[in-house]
Parts: structure tokens; sequence; C-alpha cells
């Protein structure tokens, strides 16, 4: 184990002791002792994000797969993320819950010698330092950023991660980065591609954040659920598949599903929609056509009946309902919302979770957007009994059984 780059050695030895358990402090002290100004410099190289959170403490691997049975373990990252590859004792609590305060607190109690590690992606993955400040803020002590992250762990210790749902973990399924590079296209090679024959473009953000699209002619809008099971029925082996998400993170992940599932001709938007979104010769706004929202009375009734919600509560989905974006989707600011309705941020949150707990909605918070999928018999934008209504069901009514 390394000095962080902004502490003193007796700092470092501080955080060192408190992050983990007492019977592990020995050994990191040992190891202290022996750190150097050169083992400095290339732990700043190698772990850049350490000097942007000074106050975060970190655990290498090293001490992490000797207390391995006593760290709780945290990863913060996406189900998706997390079904591709991830430390096998790992509890999965991704950072942007709504809950994550509250689902922490469950966990452990804030005052406690079992010491919780956070990971995400790896050494530049901002996440993990940022759930430990979370954590800090909240009155945690004993919490600490595990900032190898699922690679570092992969490589060290394979018997203990699972890699697409096998475990131990192989080293040479792990996609190494000059793989994935070889797969992006900048916005004109992928235009160009985009007009071959047998050629199919994918959009697999979620409906929400579809304001724009390139400017290509036929895009298939696909989320990333429904998607895999097509990627799982191999239907398009045979095309040359072009992928783009909101800021290329998602299609890093998509990739090894495409590889375990045979698939050989696929490109990625470099950068997804944000690396264009600025320029208004390559993209294009997303034609929604005139639809009214429609609502099924008999839901209606019961929610009006529902002697668990108040006025506050049905004002509050009265206001969501009437601003339904796609399907089933309610994306609104919430100073926005809190100033339309006046009320306060807490108040809005409060309804909107009630409303979560009795299953009339779904609910998540990305900074202070407030994002709520609807029972889609109480507002749909679209045509009731298609196939988009059918599988929004199917998915709603897995979403609120979970």
């Amino acid at each position: 184990m390394t000095s962080r780059p902004t502490r003193s050695l007796a700092e470092t030895r501080m955080a060192a002791t408190r992050m983990i358990r007492p019977l592990l402090a020995a050994v990191l002290m040992a190891i202290l002792v022996t750190m150097t100004p050169s083992l400095v410099a290339a732990q700043q190289e190698n772990f850049p994000l350490r000097a942007y959170y000074p106050e975060v403490p970190y655990i290498t691997t090293a001490d992490l797969l000797v207390g391995y049975d006593d760290i709780m373990v945290l990863d913060i990252r996406s189900r998706f993320e997390h079904d591709v590859a991830n430390i096998n004792k790992a509890i999965l609590l991704p950072l942007n819950d709504p809950d994550f305060a509250d689902k922490l607190e469950k966990l452990r109690p804030k005052t406690s010698d079992t010491a919780m590690a956070f990971y995400c992606n790896g050494h530049s993955c901002a996440k993990s330092y940022q759930a430990v400040q979370v954590a800090l803020s909240l009155g945690f002590n004993n919490v600490c950023v595990y900032d190898g992250g699922i690679f570092d762990w992969i490589d060290a210790a394979p018997d203990k991660a699972t890699l697409m749902g096998e475990t131990p973990a192989r080293a040479d399924r792990v996609i190494a980065p000059v793989e994935y590079l070889t797969r992006l296209l900048d916005y004109d090679a992928f235009v160009e591609k985009a007009r071959e024959k047998d050629v199919v473009v994918i959009d697999i953000r979620d409906p929400f954040q579809r304001d724009v699209i390139p400017n290509i002619d036929t895009v298939k809008p696909i989320p990333l659920d429904p998607l895999l099971n097509l990627v799982v029925s191999r239907i398009w082996t045979e095309k040359h598949l072009l992928f783009f998400d909101a800021v290329g993170s998602q299609v890093r992940w998509l990739q090894y599903f495409l590889e375990s599932y045979g698939y050989f001709e696929y490109s990625f938007l470099k950068g997804g929609i944000e690396a264009i979104a600025n320029d208004p010769d390559k993209i294009r706004p997303v034609i929604e056509t005139n639809r009214s929202i429609v609502s099924n009375q008999e839901m209606l009734l019961k929610l009006t009946g529902d002697l668990r919600l108040d006025n506050s509560d049905r004002k509050i989905l009265g206001y969501l309902l009437a601003n339904v974006k796609f399907n089933n989707y309610i994306v609104v600011d919430m100073a926005t919302a809190g100033k339309a309705l006046g009320v306060s941020r807490d108040l809005l949150m409060a309804s909107v979770q009630k409303l979560t707990r009795y299953r009339y909605a779904t609910h998540s918070t990305m900074q202070d957007t407030l994002i709520v999928q609807v029972d889609p018999r109480l507002g749909w934008k679209g045509r009731v009994g298609d196939k988009a209504w059918d599988d929004t069901m199917s998915e709603f009514e897995k979403q609120v059984q979970q």
C-alpha cells in the first residue's frame, strides 16, 4: 500500500487504521513504513482521482484480499454493469438509487467495526469516491473506496469474481481496452457506415434521454433490457450493428454480451450523443407525434379511493401525469415541479416515494432531475394494446414486484 499524495505519513496511518478492522491495522502499518517518494509519484499516476478526493480513505487490492471475509463490499454501479462483472460478495447499491442513503443505513450501523468498501469500474471512476463522500456526510465511520475497481480485482482474485455469469472469472474473457477502442467510430464514419447495406442502427438510451438523435434516417430505439433479449436470440448475427448511448459508457458493457453471443460485426459511436449534442448539423430532434395521454378509468377510481394517499399525493401525481414524455415516462426538474406545485422538494419526494411504495409508479433521480415511470394504466402516451404497451406493462409489473 502506498501513501496518499495529499496526506502525511502519520495521517495516512490513521486513515488506514480507521478504514479497516483492527486486525488488519498492523498489516497496513508495516506496509506504510516502506513507502518512498517514488512510490507516491507512481500512485498519483496510477490512481489520478485520489488527489481530488483527499478526504476519502482508500483500500488497495492486497489489503482487500486480506480482509475479504470481514469487509462489507458495495458495488455502486448499475445493475447492468454488475451483471456483467462483479466481486462475488458485493452488495449491489447503485449510487443513483433515490433511496441510496436509506438502504445504506439498513446495511450497517453508522458506527461499526465492520469496514465498508465501495467500488466501481476502475482507477478513473469517480462514482465510488462520491459514494464514500455520501457515506461520510451521513455520519458513517470505517468507510473507504476500493479504487482498483472490478478489473483489478478480477486480475488479482478471479476465484472471488464473476464475469458474464462465470466464477472463477476467466481473465481471457476480459475485453482489453484496445479491443474496445477499435470498435469506436467518430460521427462521420458512423454515418457513412449507417448508409451501407445490412446495417442496423440502435439507440440504447432510455426513452427519457431521447431528445435528439444522430442525423441518420433509420434508428431503432431499443433500451438495454429488451435489447439484451434480442442479442441473446442472435437475430442480427448477419448484420453490422451500430450502437450509440448517452455518453459512451453503456456500450462498453454491451460489448461483453455481443462477444459472448457471437457478434463480430458491430461498432459504437465514440462519446455517444454527448459528443455531438452541440453540433446542429449532426443531430435532429426526436419528433413526438401529437398523442394524447390515455388513462384507464378503473385505475383512476382505484387511486381516488385509496385512503393511503392524501390530496397532496394526488395533486403531485396529477402534475406528473400531465408531463408524460414518452410511453409512461415522466422527466421533470425537481425545482420546476416544486415551484409549479407550491411544495418543497422534500414533500415532492415523499409523495413520489409513497406512490412507488404502493405500486403506482417507480422512480429514480439524476442530480436535480426526477424520472418517474407510472403504471401505464394511469398514464400512457401512445396506442394502448400494441407491443410497446404490452412490453411496458410486463416490465412495470416486474419492477414493482421486486
